[in-house]
């Protein structure tokens, strides 16, 4: 049987028969365009949602395995398996985890894109789904970056965000996805373990491997 944990910015799902840990979350876009440009066809915007959530698939999800430890029947079925965290995107018109307004601009061009976890909105453009060059041999793509603030990349929730940040202990760290780079690194799924180890009396969650 499935296990679940519903919250404001996020669904995780433990299915024990796939040993995978989904975590789900549903966007509703507001899709704003820079004048002089078109407005937003329903097919760029059915590619914008495909490329921001496969970018979301591939470069967040299957690299974490966590392992279960504990004294539960659940733990004890589980301490020898590992499970996959896996992550999707969700477009839906309400009930959303996340307000998500994607601003279409000129190829090429640059818009900040930011992360409130208190207003539970996102804001990226047209080109966060592009890879673009942050520093001289670092490449990354802004909807990756941004969904890392989505799932507790965030002040106040753990000692680590915007790693670029010359206050950050991890600003050498380029390589980072939260930095300028586009690698994971364990303390990125900080918030998400928390959660989990929320979830069940008795069993404790925590990474085995990154790869």
């Amino acid at each position: 049987m499935d296990l679940s944990k519903k919250t404001d910015r996020m669904d995780i799902v433990i299915e024990p028969q796939r040993q995978t840990i989904l975590v789900q979350q549903r966007w509703k876009y507001d899709w704003q365009t820079v004048i002089p440009l078109s407005n937003w066809t329903y097919d760029e915007k059915k590619e914008f949602h495909h490329q921001a959530d496969k970018l979301i698939w591939n470069q967040w999800g299957g690299h974490f395995f966590i392992k279960i430890e504990g004294s539960s029947d659940f733990a004890k079925k589980a301490v020898n398996r590992e499970f996959t965290v896996n992550f999707d995107l969700k477009w839906v018109l309400s009930n959303e985890h996340w307000r998500v307004v994607i601003r279409k601009i000129p190829k090429g061009g640059f818009k900040q894109s930011k992360t409130n976890w208190t207003d539970r909105k996102i804001l990226l453009d047209s080109e966060d789904v592009a890879s673009t060059e942050k520093m001289p041999g670092f490449f990354q793509h802004g909807v990756s970056h941004e969904f890392g603030h989505a799932i507790g990349n965030v002040p106040n929730e753990v000692n680590h965000w915007d790693e670029y940040r010359t206050t950050s202990s991890y600003y050498r760290d380029l390589y980072s996805i939260m930095n300028v780079g586009s690698e994971l690194r364990e303390r990125h799924l900080d918030y998400l373990v928390r959660e989990l180890n929320t979830m069940i009396p008795e069993t404790t969650f925590s990474i085995n491997k990154l790869q």
